[in-house]
């Protein structure tokens, strides 16, 4: 059974099918990664406050160009990737605390750093250090504006003069910068699975011949 699944996902069929699946699959995986990031938030199980997959993810795979193939839903999927992700947030908030007025500030917000990645416009098939810098540079931007605009919300809703929030929120967002370690292997995750082995014409001198399993030099 394993056997079978890595072949559909890794093989067997034309590179460009291949590599429409491997992109599918890095799509769901960075849904399934904010989902569990606010989970572990929710609970208590992250080392310190604003310590979160949610942003980085939304960055980092908003930065990319994602090809998918010609199947118009998963074009949907990638054109809304933020919305989408952004569903099981909004549901795990609404779960654990019900619907609040500083939400429409948190949610906004996530959207705002999806925004924000999709300026890049970035390939996969860039360079990694090229991909690493750019999109820790934007997600640390990100970082700034959400805790900045969602601080701002706080100070409108509670009523809390908007210095001593900013005041409050200057360790929060020292925690926050963190969650930048997650950058690395988000990119390097993205740059493994866009690998796919294309088959290519090689030049034989007449009469010679390759054995199956021998390597061209």
């Amino acid at each position: 059974m394993s056997r079978k699944i890595a072949i559909k996902l890794f093989g067997g069929e034309n590179p460009e099918r291949v590599l429409a699946k491997r992109i599918k699959l890095f799509i769901l995986l960075g849904i399934v990664f904010i989902a569990i990031s606010k989970l572990l938030y929710l609970r208590g199980l992250v080392p310190f406050p604003n310590f979160e997959l949610i942003i980085v993810t939304l960055v980092v795979i908003g930065s990319f160009s994602l090809y998918t193939g010609g199947n118009k839903f998963w074009r949907g999927v990638t054109r809304y990737f933020g919305i989408i992700a952004l569903v099981s947030v909004f549901l795990i908030d609404i779960g654990f605390w019900g619907l609040r007025k500083i939400y429409i500030f948190t949610w906004s917000g996530f959207i705002i750093c999806w925004l924000l990645g999709m300026r890049n416009k970035l390939s996969m098939f860039d360079k990694f250090k090229k991909l690493l810098w750019r999109t820790t540079i934007t997600a640390a931007i990100a970082i700034l504006v959400f805790d900045i605009y969602t601080a701002s919300g706080w100070a409108l809703v509670s009523g809390t003069g908007l210095a001593a929030v900013f005041l409050a929120q200057i360790p929060f967002t020292l925690y926050h910068f963190c969650s930048l370690i997650f950058i690395p292997p988000l990119v390097w995750l993205g740059k493994t699975m866009v690998k796919v082995k294309v088959p290519t014409q090689v030049a034989v001198p007449v009469g010679g011949r390759v054995r199956a399993g021998e390597r061209i030099r």
